[in-house]
């Protein structure tokens, strides 16, 4: 690097090269097949957008109009030429992408319209395709300011299919182009207040016998008036299940015209059709079958299914669209989530075929003709089958796919994608145990970050990724690493060297940092998270309008002045030539502090953190506070205090003891504050407190020596959390540590999972009651539907429900939604019981819902908890009954160590104070007095 040239030397040959940023903040970003390398850049270098002539980008218009949709399309066209948002929501196979397709030919007076598929996209990629579709910059992706600016003086119509956003998302995309309408199909309701929101329903009785004679080619005949009928009113107008039935007709006894099936033949006959799929239409279906939520177009399935032709593949997608068992929107293909029949295991792939499968993907991954966008929009069916790879033994397969897609994905300004991608690289790399690419995937993973403002994550993850490749002897890509670390660090470097401890970094990063140090996942990284923490200035650069990461023969640009003594780098030891112990190499570590209240505070060595800090007088006396942390979790490196004994650092966990001087008599707060969000279902919590032990937060009365025990309820610190009950002067055989949730099931008729996001707990899998069999047993009561779950106390945890299946008699599918009681959501105590209260909802045909029945579930488990799940669905007659009981019941509290509940034929829980047990005092729980 001669004179004032700071350009990058990056190994290997570019895949790409881009540009984000506003403001003062552009960056230039040289992708290639061994990092992202990132170069600062002025201002003044930022590419200069320009508008198209024409902005139009339309769907496939549809060869013939919806049917029975006149009043709904009249709305949603009504409300986006009166510059107002319009969604249409449904249930899958109703009809809302060809209702929200049609629109799109409906409208006029904007400047301009730009047609979307929203499935599997995040707000940050929606609108980079917005950019696109409306200025001409090639390679440019730009901030959000500048977008808003962009996009600020354009009417549009944004017309978004199959949107996939949470409902906080919406306003986010909507303030992205404030000038623009936006009109959206999606599955539930995100759409309140202005505008119009179009329930679609089934179609009409008239309109869903015209669609079947359509699909007949050919009148009704009169014989078939009533079967017609029948099939409409057991399919409520769906339309996928009408196409189907159409599919499935026969002909007659005498072999002449096909004739339609009745309602009660269609599953067995769906069942025999996709059970005799041969050839090119039954590895289409195994295919999508593996990866149920990914959509590809006929090319990719051509090149994936050896020796299929293009044509081959097109008849394939149309037979089974025909069957309804693949969802076909303009060339999206993917498998239908309507009311699709039970696809037989044989049809699944074979692991031969899986591994073959992933091969070809890598291939047309890696052809450089294959354009970044393109890919982008396949990444829901790369992550799948990377994963499915995986769990077939193979995730060295998984990381080549990954490996290979990651770069092309930088390219493609699609950070939600891309984001997708590397946390699937990341898992399959450490599945296949591949070193060399945890690191890469941990450095792309910092890059990310450091793109989508996220500098605190950014510079960990260079940490992590230098410390990794030092441990490979790769000390090229551990310069790299490092040098991007300093433009990402307004101090000294963040991630602690080899010989430091919790304590010693003097860094003024406050923790601030929104984002997950594993923020690569689509739904953990929703826009340019702000740091308040590290600035958003990466310091002065080492020129003037550039500042880089070094080339493998230069020294990291300091970002600041160096500190006296230097903080210990990741680089070999001066004059040593050997490289530093490995420090995680295997990923994102999560960091923390500790703070200790300004009240308690009076003296400490090491650096000192205090909450509300301000003036004080003379030193009062002071009493030892011990506090001690342990974790698998993060790593705690700002920590007030003298060690007492080793404080381990550089590892990603902490095991460390220190004691401050606290102000005798004072009350103050202890605090483990971890800079970013711990795993779902995950806390921290503490011994030696006033709250009692294991306590969400701890409040110290100084009013002798204390020791308060940190730690976390994941299941892997439950050494620590009987380590802190020893050290808090806590006995082997005192209260309970463990909570159980039991979930009483009432929908009888259908397949139910209820899935807890505490880590290491795995869902449980109800199948539906074979009453009928059970009856021909004389087995007596049917068998007890329930789940339960034991976790430790004090467990934050939320449940989901998934109901799935089709009813008895005419399987029609599920048409209703969870409906839970006992939740915190609910009241503790029932409102008085009506047994006519519960209504049916004309517009959804659904149950309305009791008045202490909730559609979310969340549980702060200070004891354990009975609680129900029912549904909504009118001909449930199970749920209905576990509803009805519920509804009257307070909320049940269990005692703390009940693990299981007793069988019939078992003494019967009592009632007992929770208190007994370590639970909360003036609460009444179900448990045995001599045990819980």
């Amino acid at each position: 690097m001669a004179g004032g040239d700071r350009s990058l030397s990056v190994g290997g040959d570019a895949l790409g090269q881009f540009v984000t940023g506003d403001n003062n903040d552009v960056l230039s970003i040289t992708v290639n097949a061994t990092h992202s390398a990132v170069t600062v850049v002025s201002p003044a270098e930022r590419p200069k957008p320009v508008r198209r002539a024409r902005i139009e980008r339309l769907p496939r218009r549809a060869s013939r109009p919806p049917l029975g949709r006149d009043g709904e399309l009249a709305s949603l066209v009504r409300s986006i030429t009166g510059n107002e948002p319009a969604g249409v929501h449904g249930p899958a196979g109703i009809g809302k992408s060809t209702l929200i397709r049609q629109a799109v030919f409906e409208i006029g007076h904007h400047d301009g319209v730009v047609y979307l598929n929203g499935h599997g996209k995040d707000v940050d990629d929606l609108t980079q395709s917005v950019f696109e579709a409306c200025y001409d910059a090639p390679g440019y992706r730009p901030g959000e300011g500048e977008l808003h600016r962009l996009l600020a003086g354009l009417r549009l119509c944004v017309v978004v299919d199959d949107l996939d956003l949470p409902a906080g998302e919406l306003t986010r995309l909507q303030d992205a182009m404030p000038s623009a309408t936006l009109a959206f199909s999606s599955r539930e309701r995100l759409l309140w207040g202005e505008g119009a929101d179009v329930v679609l329903a089934g179609l009409p009785a008239s309109a869903g016998l015209q669609l079947l004679a359509r699909e007949l080619k050919r009148p009704l005949f009169p014989a078939e008036a009533d079967t017609a009928a029948s099939l409409w009113r057991a399919s409520e107008g769906n339309p996928y299940a009408l196409i189907r039935a159409a599919a499935l007709a026969r002909p007659g006894a005498d072999g002449g015209t096909a004739l339609l099936p009745e309602p009660a033949e269609v599953p067995g006959l769906l069942r025999g059709a996709v059970a005799g799929l041969v050839g090119v239409p039954r590895q289409v279906l195994s295919l999508l079958g593996t990866v149920p939520d990914a959509h590809t177009t006929v090319e990719v399935l051509t090149l994936l299914v050896p020796g299929a032709t293009t044509t081959a593949v097109e008849e394939a997608v149309g037979r089974l669209a025909g069957l309804g068992v693949l969802s076909v929107t303009g060339p999206h293909v993917r498998l239908a989530g309507g009311p699709s029949g039970t696809l037989p295991e044989h049809l699944a792939l074979d692991p031969r075929q899986l591994a073959e499968a992933v091969t070809r993907l890598t291939a047309w991954v890696s052809a450089r003709r294959t354009e970044p966008v393109a890919l982008a929009d396949h990444s829901l069916l790369i992550a799948g089958l990377a994963d499915a790879v995986g769990r077939a033994g193979r995730p060295d397969l998984g990381v080549a796919l990954t490996r290979a897609a990651a770069p092309l994905l930088a390219c493609s300004l699609r950070w939600g994608a891309w984001g997708r991608i590397l946390t699937r690289g990341l898992t399959s790399a450490r599945q296949a145990g591949d070193e060399h690419a945890q690191a890469y995937f941990t450095y792309e993973s910092g890059v990310r970050s450091w793109l989508t403002g996220k500098r605190v994550a950014a510079a960990a993850a260079f940490g992590a990724a230098a410390a990794a490749w030092y441990a490979l002897g790769d000390h090229t890509g551990a310069a790299f690493a490092e040098g991007a670390q300093a433009l990402t660090t307004p101090g000294p470097a963040p991630f602690p060297g080899p010989d430091s401890s919790p304590g010693t970094d003097t860094s003024t990063d406050t923790g601030g940092d929104t984002g997950a140090s594993s923020d690569t996942g689509p739904g953990s990284d929703h826009g340019a998270g702000s740091d308040h923490g590290a600035g958003s200035d990466p310091g002065p650069g080492p020129g003037p309008g550039t500042s880089s990461a070094p080339s493998a023969h230069s020294q990291p640009p300091p970002s600041h002045p160096p500190a006296d003594p230097p903080t210990p780098t990741h680089g070999p030891p001066p004059g040593t030539g050997a490289p530093a112990p490995p420090v995680d190499p295997v990923g994102l570590s999560l960091f923390a502090k500790v703070v200790i209240g300004a009240s308690l505070l009076a003296a400490a060595g090491g650096t000192v953190t205090v909450l509300n800090m301000g003036g004080g007088s003379a030193a009062p006396p002071t009493v030892p506070l011990h506090v001690h942390v342990a974790t698998s979790l993060f790593e705690v490196r700002d920590m007030p205090g003298v060690p007492e004994g080793p404080c381990p650092g550089g590892t990603g966990k902490t095991s460390c003891t220190k004691v401050s001087q606290v102000v005798k008599g004072e009350r103050g707060p202890v605090q483990v504050i971890p800079a970013q969000p711990l795993p779902q279902g995950v806390s921290v919590v503490y011994w030696g407190c006033e709250e009692g032990p294991s306590s969400a937060a701890c409040t110290v009365k100084a009013d002798g020596e204390r020791t308060v025990c940190a730690t976390t309820t994941s299941p892997d610190d439950e050494p620590a959390r009987r380590e802190c009950l020893r050290l808090t002067g806590g006995r082997s055989n005192g209260a309970p540590q463990t909570a159980l949730v039991h979930v009483e099931l009432g929908a009888t008729d259908f397949e139910v999972t209820v899935a807890p996001d505490t880590p290491g707990t795995k869902p449980c899998v109800q199948p539906p009651l074979n009453l009928d069999q059970n009856a021909g047993q004389g087995a007596g009561p049917p068998p007890p539907r329930a789940c339960e779950f034991v976790v430790p106390l004090h467990t934050k945890m939320s449940l989901s429900a998934k109901i799935t299946g089709n009813t008895r008699g005419f399987s029609r599918p599920f048409n209703g939604e969870p409906e839970w009681f006992g939740c915190d959501e609910g009241p503790a105590s029932p409102s008085p019981f009506d047994p006519n209260g519960r209504g049916i909802d004309e517009s959804s045909g659904r149950q309305e819902r009791y008045a202490n029945g909730t559609g979310t579930c969340t549980l702060n488990l200070t004891t354990g908890r009975y609680i129900g799940l029912s549904s909504t669905d009118v001909s449930d007659a199970g749920a209905s009954a576990l509803a009805g009981a519920f509804a009257q019941f307070p909320r049940v509290h269990l005692a703390p160590g009940v693990t299981r509940m007793p069988t019939p034929q078992e003494p019967p829980l009592e009632r007992v104070p929770c208190s007994s047990f370590g639970g909360p005092a003036g609460t009444e729980c179900l448990g045995t007095p001599s045990n819980g």
